[in-house]
């Protein structure tokens, strides 16, 4: 009987250690969904949705709407503008004659010289002089109005300048005081919606449009920009009205195409939207955003090759374009070639780092190669810009247990939790208390390894209270119970996992593991054969039914259960033979580690 008891305490322990070895599914983590998406192993991970859910298009599309259009006032239109307003012969302002006036007689006479040079030098483009030169002109005469006038073109042409062809910001307050000095200046406040429109400021491009066409409402330029400004804000019908009136401007221009593009794409008239996007890069090939847009609709028509090929003629016009890199990302990761997704998703944030959903799906992209170190720096970028998305936190969680971080992906985990408090979430919760537990115990950190197990399983427990009927809660909660010595709980919850989820190995050789503990080998051998025979090649399976029939006194079958291993793992049928054998179980568990690799579960 002591003989008996001895082997039992060899065979427990020795099972104890490869229950907490990986074991082999013929699924993996990344290869099933929801509740059944997990892997091998005594601790299972639960995707919160399919780990392949669809990426979806940029919730930053509309922004782009204005990038390469045609329609805008031009810098070379407005200089012109500029110049020839110069040369306009301005009216003189009479000088009056009686004494008593005499010095505001010198100082109009000197305003209106001191004009006349600053138009001759904006005619020349000495811009900065010219601006230096009306200012002392309204300085010696604050009513002349050709100075003011030439003042607000100088400003113009200024702001123009500083604009440069990325319609910088440093433009605006020229052309804010441009429009100050004079409110009649609509090219000026036309330049203004521009820059506005350039530096997202969609509101205040609409307003300084406006003004523009409240000083001239024939002023036919502004009206596809304008239209593209009201496409961004989501005012369809006003978009619309500017499409038309574009189109009843004159004769058909790539940018009024390309705005009737835009409002039918966003009526879902997909058809007309790809009509209108082929015309208008059909009048203008260099049109940046009508391939972008095109793609969308190509997308939307589930016409994947073309549309990734509509995003590659917008990138081989603009290779700095994000958004039509970060849509072909999207694509090529729903079609399943996550290769090009990842390298679309690194051009976009190449070209556009502050895209939090370009770096949290190219986090998502490397998470399908199982380039998890990678994934993790892109999770932590996403997270410095998306701060509520439990799947992000979920995901990540997941990733940083790939690469042995238990601490951090206990913390990723709890955040997951934190915004979602569901069955899920505190079952990953679970999962990486275990894990770090599992870890500590390998470290010699006792201590830490019970304080760990005990927080895992109050998750776990609210986890069954959450969801009685989720079975990778049941499982993962006892596999604690299991680690905690607690193998009475572990096979009351093991069998909830097994009566949801039926015929599942990992949960299986997890209740052999807790009724070996309870020292009922009969359902022990029960539990490991039900696990080699569904999985033929499991070797802890196989491992675990030799040790269990050696403890029973089956010798003899525990001597066939090891040649079915020795076929698969000549290292672990010959441990098995140790035990056979009588051998001390410290020194073959020290060959066997030596031989195959501990890895933390998942």
């Amino acid at each position: 009987m002591t003989r008996i008891n001895r082997l039992l305490r060899i065979f427990t322990v020795f099972c104890l250690i490869f229950s907490a070895m990986p074991l082999s599914l013929p699924v993996r983590a990344q290869e099933i969904i929801a509740s059944d998406d997990v892997a091998g192993g005594s601790s299972v991970f639960v995707f919160r949705q399919s780990r392949k859910k669809p990426q979806e298009r940029s919730s930053r599309a509309q922004a782009f709407a204005s990038r390469g259009a045609a329609g805008s006032v031009s810098r070379k239109r407005v200089n012109a503008y500029v110049v020839a307003h110069a040369r306009t012969k301005r009216k003189t302002i009479p000088i009056k004659t009686t004494s008593a006036q005499a010095a505001a007689k010198r100082r109009i006479a000197l305003s209106n010289t001191l004009t006349a040079n600053a138009d001759t030098m904006l005619e020349k483009k000495d811009t900065d002089n010219a601006i230096a030169t009306y200012r002392e002109a309204l300085k010696q005469n604050p009513k002349n109005t050709n100075a003011s006038e030439g003042l607000s073109d100088a400003l113009t042409a200024k702001g123009i300048e500083a604009a440069g062809e990325g319609n910088n910001i440093a433009a605006a307050p020229y052309l804010i005081e441009a429009v100050k000095v004079n409110a009649q200046n609509k090219v000026a406040y036309a330049k203004l919606g521009e820059v506005y429109d350039a530096n997202d400021q969609n509101g205040n491009a609409i307003a300084s449009y406006e003004a523009a066409l409240k000083i001239d409402p024939n002023f036919a330029e502004v009206y596809v920009p304008l239209g593209i400004a009201y496409f961004k804000s989501g005012e369809i019908a006003k978009a619309g009205a500017f499409a038309a009136k574009a189109e009843a401007a004159g004769p058909e221009t790539a940018d009024a195409r390309y705005l009737r593009g835009l409002v039918q794409f966003r009526e879902n008239k997909n058809d007309q939207a790809l009509a209108s996007f082929d015309r208008a890069i059909a009048l203008d090939s260099d049109l940046v955003t009508a391939y972008y847009y095109r793609g969308q609709v190509l997308d939307r028509l589930d016409k994947d090759n073309q549309a990734v090929a509509s995003y590659k003629q917008a990138v081989a016009k603009d290779p700095t374009f994000a958004p039509a890199w970060y849509e072909m990302g999207v694509v090529s990761y729903n079609t399943g070639d996550y290769n090009g997704a990842a390298g679309a998703y690194e051009q976009a944030i190449k070209y556009d780092s502050t895209n939090g959903e370009a770096h949290a799906n190219l986090a998502s992209s490397y998470r399908q190669l199982e380039r998890y170190p990678e994934a993790n720096k892109e999770y932590w970028l996403a997270s410095n810009t998306i701060k509520k998305d439990p799947d992000l936190y979920s995901e990540w969680g997941f990733c940083l247990g790939k690469t042995d971080e238990w601490n951090e992906a206990i913390k990723q985990t709890l955040a997951a939790q934190e915004l979602s408090p569901t069955a899920v979430d505190y079952t990953n919760v679970g999962w990486a208390y275990y894990n770090q537990a599992e870890a500590d115990k390998k470290a010699k950190k006792d201590a830490e390894a019970t304080a760990n197990l005990e927080l895992g399983k109050a998750f776990l427990q609210k986890a069954v209270a959450a969801n009685p009927r989720f079975d990778a809660a049941y499982m993962n909660l006892g596999s604690t119970y299991n680690a905690q010595g607690d193998f009475n709980n572990a096979v009351i919850a093991l069998n909830q996992a097994v009566n949801l989820h039926a015929d599942w190995v990992i949960a299986l050789n997890q209740l052999g593991v807790g009724y070996r503990g309870l020292g009922d080998l009969n359902s022990a051998i029960a539990q490991f054969t039900r696990v080699t025979t569904l999985d033929g090649n499991n070797i802890f399976g196989l491992f675990n039914l030799g040790s269990a029939q050696y403890a029973s006194g089956d010798k003899k079958g525990a001597k066939k259960t090891q040649d079915r291993l020795g076929k698969l793992n000549s290292a672990l049928a010959n441990q098995l033979g140790n035990i056979i054998a009588g051998k001390v179980i410290n020194e073959a568990g020290q060959q066997i580690k030596k031989v195959i690799p501990f890895k933390i579960p998942y």
